[in-house]
């Protein structure tokens, strides 16, 4: 009798454990936009090779548990040069980096650009566990380009992959394209994506307070936004690589505590 109070207090708490996942406070790393090639006409690129390479030791010295780059790459996707520059740079990365594509990566998004995407880069959109959270990252751009099949298909992974992840202190998600920038009420423009009727920005606000995220990470911009809408952070970094307007390059640091998160965008020394 004993032995069946034993072995199923061990099965309790085994499923408590699983239930409610240890959380412990750390720090990740954002980059976007390194885009190499963007705004530089230096030979070979020296100006972007430049910037990622200062940003990727910078990195090292803060020694994030991960770094995740949201798209744009590089500038021109088929240029053999901005490619291996942008390899030759995330490789001087010493934590494991995540990535997701850009605009410039899947230009425009049909199933062949898709495919040599995946070919080159070996996936578009990933689901991990750090530190008792939840890291999920997906392509906007079949949602930009209005591949519906394509964004109906990533629409139920993502929903499947949130569902999994309710149970995690904070649930972070990862994209391209910034859902908003500034406000829900904001106009429609290349920069974020489209309300209404034919918009996708009202359903993936809505999915993502149903599943309780926590915050949302975009970059495309080349230049930083911060606001909370629902109660969800909208988190747009500035770019590895050119800014634009009153941008300036940098990364995104994320320190992850059990009080919340703190998001600080640094300009690359």
């Amino acid at each position: 009798m004993r032995k069946h109070t034993v072995l199923s207090l061990f099965m309790a708490l085994c499923l408590l454990a699983s239930c409610s996942p240890r959380f412990s406070e750390f720090t990740f790393v954002q980059m976007t936009d390194p885009q190499i090639g963007f705004r530089d006409t230096t030979p070979g690129f020296v100006k972007s090779d430049s910037l990622f390479n200062r940003a990727a030791e910078a990195v090292n010295i803060l020694n994030p548990k991960c770094v995740v780059i949201t798209g744009d790459l590089i500038n021109d996707a088929y240029d053999t040069c901005q490619d291996s520059i942008y390899r030759a740079n995330r490789a001087k990365i010493k934590v494991p980096v995540y990535e997701i594509p850009g605009n410039h990566d899947i230009r425009p998004w049909t199933p062949e650009n898709h495919s040599r995407y995946l070919q080159q880069r070996g996936y578009e959109r990933f689901s991990f566990r750090l530190g008792g959270c939840a890291f999920i990252g997906f392509d906007s751009n079949c949602i930009k380009d209005g591949q519906e099949k394509a964004e109906e298909e990533q629409f139920r992974w993502l929903e499947w992959e949130l569902r999994k992840a309710r149970r995690y202190k904070y649930v972070f998600v990862f994209l391209h394209c910034p859902v908003i920038r500034e406000s829900v009420d904001e106009e429609n423009d290349y920069f974020n994506f489209h309300k209404g009727p034919s918009g996708s920005r009202e359903k993936y606000i809505a999915l993502f307070k149903k599943y309780g995220v926590d915050a949302v990470f975009a970059g495309h911009t080349h230049m930083d936004y911060d606001t909370t809408v629902e109660g969800i952070r909208f988190v747009t970094a500035g770019p590895v690589g050119m800014p634009l307007d009153r941008g300036y390059s940098g990364y995104e640091v994320i320190k992850v505590s059990k009080d919340g998160i703190d998001c600080r965008f640094i300009p690359t020394p």
